[in-house]
């Protein structure tokens, strides 16, 4: 992890909320594949006042894909990375929701940036590294628990969502408890075997 620094540690439960809180408010809870464009450009304006996505040439942009500024708060992204986006295309849209990640969970860190204050990686627990925060949000935003359950493959869920391959097979995998059916308690499969039993 690179330019990675530390935060207010955050749970893996944690973020998951707060990305439900925002699928809701964004108005897209239930959606499989949400358009991130649309959700930066139109939507967050109407929560976070004075909210810009700003798209920067590519050269602009050095090596940048994105990244998030808080004064004023807005999202700089390159522009073939916003192409790709407008195009469904997974990692673009993780990008996009990576910085979305970073904009409601990291308020003050355009600070921490210029003042170069990056800690060692080493010295950072992941669940304090604003970098591992983000990429957890990004995949629980895209791809929160009751939509990944819904689907039967990794392959069938990267196509519904529009998120890559292997970010499918990271989610598909670990939702997969969630879809296991729970065994029923002995007193229930005695009695569904019992009532079997007296209908022979």
């Amino acid at each position: 992890m690179t330019d990675d620094f530390k935060v207010d540690g955050r749970s893996a439960k944690e973020i998951a909320s707060t990305t439900l809180a925002w699928r809701d408010a964004l108005g897209v809870a239930d959606q499989w594949a949400p358009n991130v464009v649309r959700l930066l450009e139109l939507s967050v304006p109407r929560i976070i006042k004075n909210f810009a996505l700003v798209v920067r040439s590519d050269p602009e942009m050095g090596e940048a894909e994105a990244y998030t500024e808080f004064d004023p708060p807005h999202i700089a992204v390159r522009g073939s990375v916003y192409a790709l986006a407008q195009r469904d295309e997974g990692r673009s849209r993780m990008t996009f929701a990576h910085e979305l990640g970073h904009l409601v969970m990291h308020p003050g860190v355009a600070k921490l940036r210029k003042e170069a204050s990056y800690k060692s990686t080493a010295a950072i627990k992941i669940f304090e590294s604003a970098e591992w925060q983000a990429r957890k949000f990004a995949s629980l935003f895209l791809v929160p628990d009751h939509i990944a359950i819904q689907f039967t493959s990794a392959h069938e869920l990267a196509e519904c969502c529009k998120i890559s391959e292997q970010a499918a097979k990271i989610r598909f995998n670990e939702t997969a408890p969630l879809r296991k059916p729970r065994a029923l308690p002995d007193c229930i499969t005695q009695t569904i075997n019992s009532l079997k039993t007296r209908r022979l």
